[in-house]
């Protein structure tokens, strides 16, 4: 177990190490400051977490199968000092764990994120001539309703979190898994008075809660990425789709030269429109009587991976910059009240209007010193996580699966997730010697951590793409 141990949380360090090297690339850092350093920690953090989980599950799993399954006694009960030792390991990868979530959130609760509305004011026809005017506004609704979608998917899971605790606790302790935890060799699911049945072993009691968490919640994966997302629903890719229909494409910087793209012009050039219209533009896409959907001709791929250039983030931040010293620069005495808010709107209008132009010419290839290449990962690239290419003059939009932004959501992160839902209720169990209670508390841990996600990403939205809180429900 120790040697195990050591070997993979080497590996480990060193994975955690080419996390770190791809982060600094994707960051725009050119040498190793203290920034990195903490980076590698945060990334270590969590490796080690999930090296010391998996060793202390895979030991904890051999020791109880073949202690009750022996014969001739050849394995006894772990003493009181290697159990304790066996805790003192999990208490440590819950640590790291909570450490990694932390991290995570962070990360994700300070995202930048831009909608970028291709739609186009329509001309006003004048009532006096019948000449055109000028042209009318453009609707705001269909950028608070996608920004509303989004807020919604940001905590979603591919697991259910009450029917996974739900099952494990009714197999635990309905079923009677947890009278196998006994540090004698009976296997039994019932108690018998008449039988002799000593303590439980807190080696045992993990291993069985660890394993049937597990199991259910592999069993709920696979039939959510088998079945549910074909079939029935898929919230990643419904966004992608009310993207296209709404006309907004979505820019996601997760660091200051990475991120995600979602092209969601529509082929019809407008979606600002009433029903009968959109359900003729549906049917001419059904008929395939109009063009893709896709960013490049004839492609219907919609996704990218984004390696930006240096210069487009530094015209990002200075637009949005401007706006934060303007809006945060201190109000006279006659500029306080409603006056100075009203100011504060007008301006976040305009910095919303300039930055629309700025990434939409960008994304048309409108910019002379600013231009991106469309292309696939190479095969190391994307075992690795990290991009090669030099992002100096030129960005790369890289084609992926449909689902590479959901690094920025829960459903993206769910091994992690199920691990530290595990580990928590592993710890509590062990503390308190009740299964039902380690349930509870771990599904009011979820609701708990799901509302911080879900406040947090909320004010980071309504922040960076510039639209207002209130309309966010």
């Amino acid at each position: 177990m120790f040697i195990a141990m050591g070997v993979l949380r080497a590996l480990g360090v060193i994975y955690a190490g080419t996390r770190t090297w791809a982060w600094s690339k994707r960051a725009g850092k050119l040498g190793i400051d203290f920034v990195t350093l903490v980076k590698f920690v945060l990334h270590s953090c969590g490796t080690i977490s999930d090296v010391f989980f998996v060793v202390n599950l895979g030991a904890a799993f051999w020791w109880i199968v073949f202690f009750k399954r022996q014969d001739v006694v050849f394995l006894l009960p772990q003493s009181t000092d290697e159990q304790t030792g066996f805790v003192a390991f999990l208490a440590v990868a819950f640590t790291l764990k909570c450490i990694e979530m932390i991290h995570m959130f962070v990360v994700q609760a300070t995202i930048d994120i831009f909608l970028i509305d291709w739609e186009r004011p329509k001309p006003v026809m004048s009532s006096k001539d019948g000449q055109k005017s000028e042209e009318g506004a453009v609707s705001i609704w269909r950028t608070y309703f996608v920004a509303n979608e989004w807020n919604e998917i940001q905590t979603c899971r591919k697991i259910n979190p009450i029917l996974q605790l739900f099952t494990t606790v009714f197999f635990l302790h309905v079923v009677g898994f947890q009278y196998l935890a006994s540090a004698d060799p009976y296997s039994s699911f019932s108690l018998d008075s008449s039988q002799y049945r000593s303590g439980d072993s807190r080696v045992f009691r993990f291993a069985l809660g660890a394993c049937v968490f597990l199991i259910i919640g592999l069993i709920q994966w696979l039939f959510h990425t088998l079945f549910y997302e074909r079939f029935i629903c898929d919230e990643v890719r419904e966004f992608v789709d009310l993207c296209s229909m709404a006309n907004i494409s979505v820019f996601i910087m997760q660091n200051a030269q990475y991120g995600y793209y979602i092209h969601g012009r529509s082929v019809h050039g407008r979606a600002d429109t009433d029903m009968k219209d959109m359900y003729n533009q549906l049917k001419r896409e059904e008929d395939n009587l109009c063009g893709h959907r896709g960013l490049l001709p004839n492609s219907e791929q919609q996704t990218f991976r984004a390696a930006l250039p240096k210069r487009l983030r530094t015209q990002y931040d200075r637009v949005l910059n401007t706006l934060n010293m303007q809006t945060n620069q201190p109000a006279s005495r006659m500029e306080r009240g409603a006056g100075k808010a009203a100011d504060s709107f007008l301006k976040s209008l305009e910095a919303y209007a300039v930055l629309n132009r700025f990434l939409s010419a960008f994304v048309d290839h409108s910019l002379r010193d600013l231009d991106y290449m469309v292309k696939d990962k190479l095969l190391f690239e994307s075992i690795l996580d990290v991009e090669f290419e030099d992002t100096t003059e030129k960005g790369f939009f890289y084609n992926d699966s449909g689902h590479s932004f959901d690094a920025v959501l829960f459903y993206g992160n769910e091994t992690t997730l199920m691990i530290f839902d595990i580990l928590f209720f592993s710890i509590v169990d062990l503390l308190a010697q009740n299964f039902v209670l380690a349930g509870c508390l771990t599904y009011l841990m979820d609701l708990i951590l799901a509302e911080i996600r879900d406040s947090a990403g909320k004010k980071n939205l309504a922040k960076k793409t510039l639209v207002d809180e209130r309309f966010l429900i």
